[in-house]
């Protein structure tokens, strides 16, 4: 078992009809901030990045047909696309009350999955770039398309970030 596993541990315990219930503490938004607008907006923002992931490959560009220092960056931001959904969808479910480790590895970790994913993104439009640049052929629109989307993606998921680290939380 993980060691943070083991540590949240101690926060169970029977609870007053015998059962095993989450005894720690919980958080929820600091001021009065409207949860359901936060999710809401953080989940635009992450559709945003989303879509646009999934749009460069739709779009088909010279480096995605087997270039290797533009398919693996891709291929990982894919990968850190889907740990920044499954982040945004257990803080949706969450609710008003949010257990403090919930908080922490969602809202928390968030930033940092945004800051993988877009510097993966990055790292493939460079490489896309450099293929442009070294091969020879002049760009075509699946290119431009896939550029464009990388940049849609990495400026929805600084934005993501920015709104995650903005959040104040209070205990409750």
């Amino acid at each position: 078992m993980r060691k943070k596993a083991r540590e949240r541990l101690k926060d169970f315990g029977p609870d007053d009809n015998g059962k095993m219930a989450y005894l720690g503490d919980h958080v929820r938004l600091a001021g009065g901030q409207d949860r359901r607008r936060l999710v809401v907006t953080l989940w635009v923002a992450c559709s945003v990045a989303t879509l646009a992931v999934l749009g460069a490959s739709l779009a088909n560009p010279a480096g995605l047909s087997g270039c290797p220092h533009v398919v693996m960056p891709y291929v990982a931001q894919f990968v850190a696309m889907v740990s920044v959904l499954w982040g945004m969808g257990r803080l949706s479910v969450a609710g008003e009350r949010v257990r403090v480790y919930v908080r922490d590895e969602t809202v928390g970790a968030l930033p940092r999955r945004c800051v993988v994913a877009a510097a993966l993104g990055l790292v493939a439009v460079v490489g896309e770039v450099v293929l442009l640049a070294t091969g020879g052929s002049s760009p075509v629109a699946a290119d431009f398309a896939f550029l464009a989307c990388e940049a849609v993606s990495v400026v929805a998921l600084v934005t993501l970030r920015r709104l995650c680290l903005s959040t104040e939380w209070e205990s409750c």
